[in-house]
């Protein structure tokens, strides 16, 4: 693949599954994604991502100097505006942290990513060709196999009481 160097990002949507994520492939060659996309992922609002980089997680480590609020600003090819898009690897770090601490729509994909990530290798190593189509409905069956036995595992814990005092997702 070869790579013509230009002065704005260029937007396409990527897919895991069914979950939409926005991509920005930068003037440099990197790719970035949209914050709000990474967040919505997770069932949470573009704030938390704030609050994750200005927390104390060995996860947010990383990102201490970075900031999200004056981000460089990087013009989009044929969309006319300007974006603040942050590196893949802050966002895997903010969706491993909030598999951390429980979101089960984060563990799931965190765990169904590192299962494709696995089975593309294998893939590669037993020269079976998949199409992009096919990674993609196995990536979402994985996805939903996962928040189901994460939920179905929650709702066993609780106990008769729990519905009058504990929203679902606590046990």
């Amino acid at each position: 693949m070869t790579f013509t160097k230009s002065a704005k990002a260029i937007q396409t949507p990527i897919y895991l599954g069914n979950i939409v994520l926005d991509v920005y492939r930068m003037p440099d060659g990197s790719y970035k994604l949209y914050a709000e996309s990474v967040t919505r992922v997770v069932d949470k609002e573009g704030r938390d991502l704030l609050n994750f980089l200005n927390g104390k997680s060995l996860q947010a480590l990383p990102f201490k100097d970075y900031n999200l609020v004056h981000a460089e600003r990087v013009e989009v090819e044929g969309r006319g505006g300007f974006i603040k898009p942050i590196p893949v690897k802050l966002a895997t770090s903010y969706w491993l942290y909030r598999a951390i601490k429980g979101n089960i729509k984060a563990q799931a994909l965190a765990q169904a990513c590192m299962i494709e990530s696995i089975e593309r290798r294998a893939d590669k190593a037993f020269s079976i060709k998949r199409s992009e189509t096919e990674y993609n409905q196995r990536f979402g069956e994985l996805w939903e196999e996962i928040v189901s036995e994460n939920q179905w595992e929650i709702q066993a814990r609780r106990l008769p009481g729990d519905d009058l005092y504990l929203p679902m997702g606590i046990n």
